[in-house]
């Protein structure tokens, strides 16, 4: 899979999530202090690196976000974090189940988020990385 199409199929997972209104191909210190806020709750990701191993496999090192409000004074956090962690179960074992084209990593590491970003944001942050083959031995372009 190419760069592009990891971020279309992750961006087509997140979007198809009942409960996810906003998807952004953006961390969150990148669009909070812009003046259109989201509709809550909301899922991003970025792809931070990867590697190019011995066997055209490929690996894209993503990192995802799931936030939600937690009311003045965070008085929601534990029911949005609890409902955040579920949302991102679900997204990860739509990613897991739908593909043959890739493998994500057998354990995924996520971090509960609280009172990280400002409007008393809260959720789930996950780590993860996603394995994908080449079905091509070079690149088609003559050097």
């Amino acid at each position: 899979m190419t760069y592009n199409q990891v971020v279309s199929e992750i961006e087509t997972k997140l979007k198809a999530h009942p409960l996810i209104k906003t998807v952004k191909f953006n961390p969150p210190t990148n669009w909070l202090n812009w003046d259109d806020q989201p509709v809550f709750p909301v899922a991003c990701f970025v792809i931070n690196n990867g590697e190019l191993n011995a066997g055209r496999q490929q690996v894209y090192r993503i990192q995802m976000w799931f936030l939600d409000k937690a009311g003045l004074e965070g008085e929601f956090e534990t029911d949005i974090t609890s409902d955040q962690h579920s949302i991102a179960a679900d997204v990860i074992s739509n990613l897991r189940k739908q593909s043959n084209e890739y493998l994500l990593d057998n354990t995924i590491s996520w971090d509960a988020i609280s009172e990280k970003y400002e409007d008393y944001l809260c959720g789930v942050g996950l780590t993860f990385n996603l394995f994908s083959t080449s079905k091509f031995d070079a690149c088609d372009i003559s050097l």
